[in-house]
Order: structure tokens, then sequence, then C-alpha cells
């Protein structure tokens, strides 16, 4: 049965039938709410109107069959009052309602609910009966969240002022993540909301995963090809998957309650298809999050609040009359009428609003030479890396190209990551001078027994007794690292995607209370707060600003409570090398967060498109001069989009901190 058939359906109770309950008296009901398989009656009894549940059983979660909703016995006033509360008089004494008697029958004989579900059903009741939204009943059920009393407050303004729909504007690194999870938990909770949708880029997917998991203990089905996904009440998509032609319907006929979107200032746009999408899903309550939802032009926010509240700013062409300046889409006029009406439906907390203190970063670049088994292998893997791409067609580049790019990101890493691919090259090689080679090359990095960098490792950990995250890319540079470090006595944990969950909490714990390093692939950088941490070292580098800031992200968080010092390791001569230069000094990405990185890097923000450019100048490079001027061009790219990224942060400040939110 639909949610509307439902809604439609009278369950028994009806305006203006009179009830007997044995301690409040006889009443007069004034208004009945459907709660989805139960009803909440406002009855008039003599000493005052009362809120109360109807008696009918509730409707069990999905999968577990559903449950009869037929009234014991007619409410109408032609019948003996029903006595609520009460024992069931005996049969005869009244009137049985159509339908009731097979009810009776059970009631009689069972079967039962089993006393678990009789105390969730409990439950289930007691919340309903809290009027409107005073006291937040998801706050007990966190897990590993510092509450903040600006999310907290934030919460309560979308449930009581907003109902449930508005844009979520805070400052970077004041928890917008949080506030949504709340709002979502809150909601389902108290059962207003039984099917929810995330949507968020495809880079964010897993992190929302892992906190909804950790921090709010709801797990979401993650939308892929092939599953049926659509069944799923709790989902989570990237926008671009659930936009596809093949999804698109499927998603917008599974009326989901709730929907939040992460990013939402990529819904600037009316015309784009991810706007329409969203337009079509009309859900009930909806969240949009976004720390700039200006970047251009006035009428991009206006997009964003017709999504919430149309109609609110008007029509398009009233908005541009009444609040742009003419000649400078960007500027404000009637700012206050602008701010009392953003005030219905937006939130924006500032950092300068708060009492919280916002970590430093702190950051020291270590250079280091190759020893010289180290720089000739890693020579030479660049020279076949070059040899196989630049000798390869164009439309046959493509089918080795992933295979070598990971071979140069390992070689990167270390003489032990590499083993592994070279020895799959190997196998494809027919007999020949190539095969040759590349045996070589393998016998060579099963030989190198050290690592220049680990030298670094050691020093660190000499001059000072705090832990220390370490993060690499690759498995067998993180089993060297660890191997190496316990035969120094130093107590050492591992955190790798081949560990169970299981293993994975038993890791982190174990790193917080007895272990001094933590050893950590990739994984470790999705999901988990290490707060109670503020050195990291990042042994190897990636090639993606996205994964760099993500592992920093684990330590520089809202929580830490010192500032947080980031170690960069990388050898001299090397693509690393020039992808720190870049990071570091084009964008400076290690001293600052940055809110929105896929504005800052444009056209190289979609999967992939950063490492391929760096691999491309890289393996395209005839010599240092090649090297030098194209990755030079990449630097100016990055730093055009630092430059617009900083100067939309100053436009949303100056348009939106003055807005007022107090909750009512």
């Amino acid at each position: 049965m639909s949610r509307e058939e439902r809604r439609g359906r009278s369950l028994g109770f009806r305006v203006g039938d009179r009830v007997l309950h044995k301690e409040f008296g006889e009443g007069l009901i004034v208004e009945v709410r459907d709660r989805d398989g139960f009803e909440v009656l406002e009855i008039a009894f003599p000493d005052g109107i009362r809120r109360l549940t109807s008696l009918y059983p509730l409707e069990p979660a999905r999968g577990a069959g559903r449950a009869t909703s037929a009234p014991a016995v007619s409410a109408a006033t032609s019948a003996p009052a029903l006595r609520l509360g009460t024992d069931l008089p005996a049969r005869g004494q009244f009137r049985i309602a159509p339908g009731a008697d097979e009810l009776f029958q059970r009631l009689v004989s069972g079967p039962y609910d089993t006393a678990p579900d009789h105390e969730i059903r409990l439950r289930v009741e007691r919340y309903t009966l809290h009027r409107g939204f005073d006291r937040l009943l998801c706050i007990e059920r966190l897990h590993d969240v510092q509450k903040y009393e600006h999310q907290i407050q934030a919460c309560v303004t979308v449930l009581r002022r907003m109902r449930g729909r508005a844009l979520l504007a805070d400052e970077v690194g004041l928890g917008k993540t949080i506030e949504a999870g709340l709002v979502l938990k809150e909601y389902l909770l108290r059962g207003l909301v039984q099917r929810a949708l995330i949507l968020v880029p495809a880079s964010l997917v897993e992190q929302w995963d892992q906190e909804l998991r950790r921090k709010f203990d709801l797990e979401f089905a993650i939308l892929k090809h092939g599953t049926a996904w659509w069944e799923e009440p709790l989902l989570l998509a990237s926008m671009d998957t659930a936009k596809l032609l093949r999804h698109r319907d499927k998603v917008a006929s599974a009326a989901f309650d709730l929907v939040v979107v992460d990013e939402a200032h990529r819904l600037k746009n009316q015309k784009t298809l991810a706007w329409k999408f969203l337009d079509r899903l009309a859900p009930r309550y909806l969240l949009l999050l976004t720390a700039t939802p200006v970047q251009n032009d006035l009428h991009e926010l206006y997009n964003l609040v017709q999504l919430l509240r149309p109609g609110l700013l008007g029509t398009y062409r009233t908005f541009g009359r009444e609040f742009m300046r003419r000649g400078d889409r960007r500027m404000p006029q009637n700012t206050g009428r602008l701010a009392t009406l953003l005030g219905e439906t937006m939130i924006r907390t500032t950092r300068a609003s708060t009492s919280i203190r916002f970590p430093k970063r702190e950051v020291t670049n270590v250079h280091f030479d190759l020893s010289v088994p180290e720089r000739e292998i890693y020579d030479d893997v660049t020279r076949l890396v070059r040899r196989l791409i630049q000798g390869q067609r164009e439309s046959k580049r493509g089918a080795i190209k992933l295979t070598l790019l990971t071979l140069q990101k390992e070689i990167g890493s270390s003489s032990f990551a590499a083993v592994p691919t070279l020895g799959k090259l190997l196998v494809r090689e027919s007999p020949g001078s190539a095969r040759t080679e590349l045996e070589d090359l393998l016998v060579r990095a099963r030989a190198v027994d050290a690592n220049a960098k680990f030298e670094g490792v050691t020093r660190l950990l000499a001059a000072s007794r705090e832990k220390v995250v370490i993060f690499t890319q690759f498995r067998a540079t993180l089993e060297f690292l660890a191997r190496s470090l316990r035969a120094l006595g130093i107590r050492t944990s591992v955190f790798h995607g081949a560990l169970t969950l299981r293993e994975k909490e038993a890791a982190i714990a174990q790193f917080r209370d007895r272990s001094r390093v933590l050893v950590s692939t990739e994984a470790g950088g999705e999901g988990r707060n290490l707060q109670f941490c503020r050195l990291l070292v990042n042994y190897d580098l990636p090639w993606n600003p996205m994964r760099i800031e993500q592992r920093i992200g684990r330590l520089h968080r809202l929580g830490q409570a010192h500032d947080v010092h980031v170690y960069n390791f990388t050898a001299r001569q090397t693509v690393e090398s020039y992808v720190l230069e870049i990071v570091h000094e084009k964008i400076n990405l290690f001293r600052s967060v940055i809110g929105d990185l896929d504005m800052v890097l444009g056209p190289y923000a979609e999967a992939g498109s950063f490492e391929d450019a760096v691999f491309s100048i890289w393996a395209g490079a005839r010599g240092d001069r090649d090297l030098d001027r194209e990755f030079g061009k990449l630097g100016t790219a990055l730093l055009v989009g630092r430059k617009r990224y900083d100067a939309v942060e100053e436009l949303d400040r100056r348009l939106l901190d003055g807005v007022d939110h107090e909750p009512t």
C-alpha cells in the first residue's frame, strides 16, 4: 500500500467521535493524524486537550510483513464508548464493528508480539508523545560525535521553523554533514521519514557511507548498477549516477520522504539536468548543503531557494529587479529584505560566531635523496614507462596506461610496492629484450632492502614521543614500514582495506590506547576520525589533491584540540616532487582547508582527471625542460582556480554572514 493510500484510508477513529478514558473521562476527538500504521488522536477532555495514540498495531520494518490495521471496536457515537487503556469487555456487552471479530479472536488466542518487538513498539509510542521538537531524541543515540551548540540549534531550527526544508550554508569546517545527520536521525526516530536519499559527489560517497554508519548507526545502500537499489529505504548515491537515464525514473518513483544533497552549489542552474532531476523528486523534506551558495551570480542563490521554497524570492525577473544591483550580478541591493527572506530557509553559521577553537595546520616538506640502488631502479622504471607510452599508438595506449600509471606511483612509494606490478608485466611479455629488461628490474626491486625515506620516520619518532599516523598508498609499503618499526621495538598498528570491519575498529582502538604509530593505506583516509593524534606523515604523496585533503581531514577536523603538523616526504627528481610543489605552492593545500576542491581543480575535478594530467606530463616528457614547462602550466591552472575559490568565499561572506537564524 502506498503512502498516499494509507493517508486516505480511515483506520477507525474520526473527528467528532466520543470516547471514554478510564483516567481522563469522556472526551471528544478533535483531530486524527495518520502516522503510517497507527493514529495520533487529539481529544478534548473536561480538563483540556490531550494527545493520545490509537492502539492499532504498527507496521513492521520493510521485509518483515505487514500487520492488520483494522479497528478493534467502532468509536462511532451509535456504539457504546470505547474505554481506551482498559481491559476489553466480554463479547456481547456492546456491538462489535464489522471486521473486528477476527481481531477479537487474535486477542484471545494470539499470536502475540515477542518481548523485543513489544519493547520497540512501546518506544515508538513514547516518541510520538513528544510534542513538537522541544527535545531531540537523536542526541543520546550518536556515536563518536562531539555535540556543538551551533549544530544542535541548526537541527532544531530546521525541524521547528523550516519544516525540514533548508539550505545549510555554514562556513567550511563547522560540520554541515553532522547537522544533516541529526535532522535525518530525528525524523527516522519519530517515524516521520521512512525513505531517505542522500546525493553527493562521487568522490564523497565512501566518506558519507562511513560517517553515517559510525556516527549515526545508519546503514545506507549505495546505488550501483545491477542491484535492486530502488527497494532500499535508505539510499546513498552520487548525483551523476542517480540522474542517469537508466536510473532517474526509478529514483523519482521511489517517493523518498527526505533528500539530502551535498555540494549543492552544483544545482545553481535551473537548466541543468541535476536541477531538473531534483525538482522532479519533490520530497517532503529537503536539505541542501554548501558553504558557497553563490559563485558567479545571485540568481544561483535564487535557484537553490526555488528548490526549497518555490516563490519565496518571487519570480526570476522580480528577484533580479528587487535584489540585484544593475550592472553587477554578484552584488545585492535591499539586503535587509533579502536577509529576512533567506532567514526563512537558510542557516549560515560562521566561525567567528562560535567559541570553537580551530586548530592550525603546520607543514614541513621533507626532501630526500634516494640511495644509489633506489635511484637507479626509479630512473630505469621511468624510462620503461615513457618508452612504452610514447611507443604506443593512441588507439592502443589505453590498454596499458593504467598499469604503467600504477607502476610509476608504486616506484615513487618504495621499491617493495613496485614488485607486484613488475611481475604482472613480466607474465604478459613474450621472450625477447623487453622480457629480459623486466626480469632485471624485478630482480633488482626485490634486492632492495632499505628505503631512504624510512630514515625520516626514525628521526621524527626519535624527536617526539607523540603518536604518529603514517599514510601510504600501497600495501607492500605499509608492510615494510610496520615490519621495520616493530623491529625497532616501536608498537605499531596497521589499517588497510583488506581488514574486516571489526578488525578496523580494533586497529583504531589499539592505536588510540596502546600503539604509538598507525600505518594506514588510503582506507584510513575515509570516515575514520583520529583527532586524538596530531602528527601526520605522508610517506608517499597521492597525485590527487582530494586524496591528500581526505588524509589530513582525519586529524585536522572539528574536535581536534591541538594544531596538526603534516610532514610530506618526497624524493627529489620524482613525480611526487612536482605534485608537492603544485599543491603546496600554488593552492596552499596543506595550510588551509578548502571547502570546494572541485572549484579549484576545475576541469581536473572529475575522478582520475588530475592523476591523468600528471601522468601524461611525466610519461610524455622528452626532458627536464618539458617537465618544467608542462607542470608549470598545470600549476598556473590550479592557481587560477584557487584565486577564484577565495573570491567566491569572500563574496558569500559579504552576502550571507549577516543573516540571523536564531530558532523560534
